[in-house]
């Protein structure tokens, strides 16, 4: 299978203060994603991982798609018949491994989308912590009309999240859905206007890149954990997570800064 020619400024990397903003922009072909563009997300979320400097990690875009989905201008594999391979590119191709990698960094990712998320676009938004959109975003996909479904981790993810009555209008009918309509059924956080996006998704990112890291961390490992555990089980997450982070010098210091500005003299 051919790809198209790479061009570096189809995805930029830029670190703004404590946020870590990787911005897709490849207008002409309404961000459609090659897989060295996936590749490069990966690349920036292991150095999200690693630098402890780095507190929230941002993917959004430029133009009038966040991205109309994977670029198959090149055509797609050929397996001569073999399930068994198809699987295995399946379990190892790069939206797959880029979507396991965000759900297990223990710090969080944002996803904005200024515009239209499509196909494996809406596969890796699915695996980050937050999900906000423009008024004008609509969500979709239409692999389906090429014979197959979104296969890595789109479909399971959707389940997940909202439910297989949604699952089956996006999967199996192909359907889009607007911004609003994504806040409804569980898909997206907030939904920001047009006019207002940009500054909004900043001053959001900025509030998380200031909350304690090791309680965030925490907090994303113990949902991820009580997601799929029995209500017993899950509270003793809470009183697992909790008793780490109580006797931490993170709390320590947070406690003491409160109860030093409730001293303070009112004005």
């Amino acid at each position: 299978m051919e790809h198209p020619p790479e061009q570096a400024d189809w995805l930029t990397v830029t670190q703004k203060g404590a946020v870590l903003e990787v911005v897709m922009q490849r207008p002409d072909k309404l961000n459609a994603m090659t897989v060295s563009m996936v590749e490069r997300i990966i690349e920036a979320a292991r150095r999200y991982e690693e630098d402890p400097k780095l507190r929230v990690m941002l993917i959004t875009a430029r133009g009038p798609y966040f991205t109309s989905g994977m670029d198959i201008s090149g055509g797609r594999p050929s397996y001569e018949g073999s399930s068994m391979e198809a699987r295995r590119d399946y379990r190892n191709n790069a939206i797959q491994r880029l979507g396991d990698l965000l759900e297990i960094i223990e710090k969080p990712v944002v996803v904005a989308h200024q515009g239209p998320c499509l196909g494996g676009g809406l596969e890796i938004s699915l695996c980050c912590d937050f999900l906000l959109a423009s008024s004008r975003t609509h969500y979709g996909f239409p692999e389906i009309r090429i014979g197959v479904l979104p296969g890595s981790g789109g479909t399971s993810r959707i389940t997940r999240l909202a439910g297989p009555h949604w699952a089956r209008w996006l999967v199996i009918a192909g359907e889009n859905i607007g911004a609003e309509q994504a806040r409804t059924i569980g898909i997206v956080h907030d939904v920001y206007p047009e006019a207002e996006f940009e500054a909004r998704v900043q001053v959001f990112c900025e509030k998380l890149a200031g909350l304690p890291p090791e309680a965030v961390a925490v907090s994303k490992l113990a949902i991820e954990l009580a997601t799929d555990l029995e209500r017993g089980s899950a509270r003793n997450v809470e009183r697992l997570a909790n008793s780490v982070l109580f006797i931490g010098k993170e709390r320590q210091e947070r406690v003491e800064a409160f109860l030093n500005r409730q001293r303070e003299p009112k004005p």
